[in-house]
């Protein structure tokens, strides 16, 4: 399975709520029950490094 994001691109990613937060991408894997691939973005919130884990790659989009 190819991803259709690399490690290190900046990104950004729309939540279920709407809001958007822009990170990079740190890591990714499938999801060994839907074989869709799914994303680690790590992003800065109130000068600390956050990571968001399982994002679907539906909810990203390249900056």
């Amino acid at each position: 399975m190819k991803a259709k994001f690399e490690k290190g691109q900046e990104v950004r990613v729309t939540k279920a709520n709407g809001e958007t937060v822009t990170g990079v991408i740190k890591d990714w894997d499938y999801n060994c029950c839907t074989f869709d691939a799914q994303y680690d973005v790590d992003y800065v919130k109130d000068g600390n490094v956050w990571t968001m884990v399982c994002v679907p790659e539906e909810c990203i989009e390249l900056i």
